[in-house]
């Protein structure tokens, strides 16, 4: 009897083993499987990305590349801000950039300021924040525009009149000559109200927006430290949206991508520079999908050669067992 214990310990022994090869197998099939779907999905957005389309804005002359800066503030506008660098470039406070689902894309330096004035349990464990009553907005402004301004004063401007989202134009004299300029927002030798109106023109619809519809920070991460055309390709494949603000924080149904394309506020262009840099990038990933392929199946067929080895063997002492158990029957 002392083989056929030996005999029974390596075949539970080698079964075990058996197991573990078809489950490790199974789980590398199922890699390679998402493996392929990325590497579909990597040619789909690399022939994408060939189209070269990028979407741009025109201001001082030029054509410039579409960042978070203009469409949303750059960073915190402060009032110091504001002395050293007047230029809020967006010509329609209106524009706000979303994500597909509608939430306001909100970068660190907002999701700060609404932690401070929502709690810090306003976002869930996905980065993204739901709506909230629209008399918080003078506290998120204020925190927005620093000191010395106050939450009492941006209310002061908010109640004082309509805000309408267009350009501020201003008439002021040089001499005997009145110059009238166009812009949004007023240099350094206009008033300290003034100045506040202009942050409230610029980030009021932001906020309602972000009000009416939630607000995420789920994308930081990658408008951080991805390469400078991530907010333009985002736009292009429809990962974001610019959408247009009513002054109760509600979409129009009709402003998309294409009507301010339309209107003039933002270019969409096909740029062939960026063919090189694209591919290069495609290159780059296909390579380490194909390392990735070529490693999972060098660790298929290892598996799958263990397997059969476990295979045979099991079946070389099953075979033993049933010689014991019939020569302890012949000799019973």
């Amino acid at each position: 009897m002392g083989g056929f214990s030996i005999h029974t310990v390596e075949l539970m022994r080698l079964t075990q083993r058996k197991s573990d090869c078809e489950y490790r197998i199974s789980l590398n099939a199922m890699e390679i499987m998402a493996l392929t779907r990325e590497q579909s999905e990597l040619s789909q957005e690399y022939y994408s990305r060939l189209q070269g389309k990028n979407i741009a804005y025109y201001a001082n002359g030029k054509y410039n590349q579409m960042d978070y800066g203009y469409l949303m503030g750059y960073s915190c506008n402060t009032l110091n801000t504001m002395e050293t660098n007047p230029n809020m470039l967006k010509s329609d406070y209106s524009m706000v950039l979303t994500d597909m689902n509608g939430l306001v894309v909100m970068n660190n330096t907002y999701a700060n300021v609404m932690k401070k004035v929502l709690g810090a349990s306003c976002l869930d464990a996905d980065g993204r924040g739901g709506t909230f009553s629209t008399d918080k907005i003078p506290a998120m402004i204020a925190e927005m525009a620093g000191a010395p301004c106050t939450e009492d004063k941006v209310k002061d401007v908010i109640e004082g009149g309509t805000l309408d989202y267009s350009y501020v134009t201003t008439t002021k004299k040089t001499g005997s000559q009145e110059v009238v300029s166009t812009g949004n927002v007023h240099d350094a030798s206009d008033t300290f109200t003034s100045k506040i109106e202009s942050i409230v023109k610029f980030f009021y619809p932001i906020f309602m927006a972000a009000a009416s519809n939630g607000w995420t920070t789920e994308y930081n991460r990658e408008m951080e430290s991805s390469d400078s055309n991530y907010i333009s390709d985002a736009l292009v494949s429809g990962v974001f949206n610019l959408e247009q603000v009513d002054t109760a924080g509600n979409y129009k149904p009709d402003a998309s991508l294409s009507y301010f394309t339309t209107a003039g506020l933002v270019l969409e262009k096909t740029d062939s520079s960026v063919r090189e840099a694209v591919t290069a990038w495609y290159n780059a990933q296909k390579e380490e999908l194909n390392e990735k392929e070529t490693w999972l199946n060098m660790q298929q067929t290892q598996l799958s050669t263990e397997l059969e080895v476990c295979t045979t063997e099991i079946q070389q002492l099953e075979q033993k067992l049933q010689d014991d158990v019939s020569s302890f029957e012949i000799k019973a």
